[in-house]
């Protein structure tokens, strides 16, 4: 990718004090952490250096799962047909709950104007409703951390119900908040650079991994450090229900007509025997 290629090539020259590198191009560039997020130990890695995997270029955006039609995680769509990992480029920080703006954007297109955008029509960011569901029952853990790939990828749902409380195994029911920050705020996330933190059973027992690092929650996320962001398909309607008209009753006491079989005319009587003359 251009943005990643820039700025590789800008940290390394930049260190060896031979050239300075300008500002990288309007479009992919990543942006700098928000205003109300300091950069230190608390802040998550940076996706700079990562080499995705990524599917081939040009695809459908609708079967991809991404809006510029190429995935940078879960890349084999046959395998993975109903979830991606979508890479975006915004200003500042931004919850991964705000709703799209139906305004195709991607690493390959736009800068975004919400994380959502880069899901293609039909997908949206996994877990936005809380509901944890929308991820275990499209992958599990061992194909959360390796299937999707290098890099990560967040879901839309913090991994604790309240901050600074390691939530007990989910239930049905269960519903997961998009905390801002602080411990346990971190998103859920999808990939070979995500990490388990303390608290891990928010979506698989004991192996639930974060992007950790509680200056960026799910609802304050940068696309410099959190620009990976899962896309699930959305669930098919079911179809109508045929209408069939009922059949109308006959009035009381009364009997609807019906047509009686034909009957064949009885037969004749045989001529009786004539008494001998």
């Amino acid at each position: 990718m251009k943005l990643r290629a820039v700025l590789a090539l800008c940290g390394l020259l930049s260190s060896t004090a031979l050239i300075a590198c300008g500002p990288p191009p309007a479009t992919n560039t990543a942006k700098k952490v928000g205003k109300e997020v300091k950069v230190d130990d608390n802040a998550p890695t940076s996706l700079t250096d990562i080499k995705f995997q990524e599917s081939e270029r040009g695809g459908d955006p609708k079967l991809v799962g991404c809006a510029d039609g190429q995935r940078e995680g879960f890349a084999d769509i046959k395998k993975f047909p109903t979830i991606a990992g979508c890479l975006g480029v915004w200003d500042g920080s931004l919850t991964l709950r705000k709703g799209p703006t139906r305004k195709a954007c991607g690493d390959d297109l736009d800068v975004c104007a919400s994380p959502a955008d880069v899901c293609a029509e039909g997908w949206h960011v996994c877990a936005r409703d809380g509901d944890y569901h929308d991820l275990s029952d499209r992958i599990d853990d061992k194909q959360c951390s390796e299937g999707a790939g290098p890099g990560k990828f967040v879901a839309g749902i913090s991994h604790v119900k309240k901050k600074k409380e390691c939530a007990p195994a989910p239930g049905p029911t269960t519903r997961y908040p998009c905390l801002k920050d602080g411990y346990g705020a971190e998103p859920v996330c999808c990939g070979q650079n995500c990490r388990t933190g303390e608290c891990r059973d928010a979506v698989w027992p004991q192996q639930t991994r974060i992007s950790v690092g509680k200056a960026q929650g799910c609802g304050a996320v940068t696309s410099d450090r959190n620009g990976g962001v899962l896309c699930c398909q959305d669930a098919e309607k079911p179809a109508a229900p045929a209408i069939v008209k009922p059949i109308e009753a006959a009035p009381t006491g009364t009997e609807a007509p019906s047509e009686a079989a034909p009957t064949e005319p009885p037969a004749e009587p045989a001529p009786a025997d004539k008494p001998n003359e």
